[in-house]
């Protein structure tokens, strides 16, 4: 038998975002009633007629157009209060978001701010897999140069006027620009993976260890798993521990 010693862990607050659960409280009345959040794609996310195929052979392609997609939740920073510039805030990726609304409302559920934490000994560990889909957009837009440079290995589109190429190599450039956001100096803090964990610290003012784990399909079981580590070695007193992806 293991002579190892069991601590307890008290969870003292719990939030969620989810598909048709913006809410932890809605989520379990979802599945308390047997809820139903498998629908198609909204075509804002990814555009079906771009990338869907029923053929599952088909390259480059999604040959199902279903999923659980989160569209309703709250996002509000100014009315939160939260130190967080509105130009800051537009470049922030959802699941950047997703997890700043989360910690929040954990913390609420908790009794925040009534209720206080010690910031000096509160951790966050977020569990992220893959990132945001902002970064993919923004790297269409930086990689447009390539697109140019295999129209101009074209023979068809040599055979042009100059002042042909020049118009459509311009209103396309236009047309990606209008589709895909500008990059600023918030660009990168806004859409980075490993930023997702200290942009909850910072904007909470928590300032224990923060970090993003990456345990694929089990980063958020890893999260909470080192979340409980910490806790029972004494490195932080309390811990906003969960996945965002």
């Amino acid at each position: 038998m293991s002579e190892t010693p069991l601590i307890a862990v008290a969870v003292v607050g719990v939030a969620a975002i989810l598909p048709d659960a913006p809410t932890a409280t809605k989520f379990w009345e979802n599945v308390k009633t047997g809820q139903y959040s498998i629908s198609d794609v909204d075509p804002a996310r990814w555009d079906p007629e771009l990338y869907f195929d029923p053929d599952p052979r088909a390259p480059d392609k999604s040959y199902t157009k279903i999923g659980g997609w989160v569209r309703e939740w709250e996002w509000d920073p100014a009315s939160w209060r939260l130190p967080l510039p509105p130009r800051v805030a537009d470049e922030m990726d959802n699941v950047q978001k997703w997890a700043l609304s989360c910690a929040r409302a954990a913390l609420l559920d908790y009794g925040w701010p009534q209720r206080p934490i010690d910031t000096e000994r509160t951790a966050v560990i977020v569990g992220n897999a893959m990132g945001g889909e902002k970064q993919a957009r923004t790297s269409l837009r930086v990689s447009f140069p390539e697109f140019i440079r295999e129209l101009d290995q074209s023979r068809r589109f040599k055979s042009l006027p100059v002042e042909a190429q020049d118009a459509i190599i311009a209103e396309a450039q236009d047309a990606m620009r209008s589709h895909y956001p500008v990059i600023t100096e918030d660009t990168m803090p806004g859409e980075l993976a490993n930023i997702v964990a200290g942009r909850v610290a910072n904007v909470l003012n928590l300032r224990g260890p923060n970090f993003v784990c990456d345990a694929a399909c089990a980063s958020a079981l890893a999260a909470v798993s080192a979340g409980v580590e910490g806790l029972v070695n004494g490195q932080f007193d309390a811990v906003l521990a969960g996945g965002a992806d």
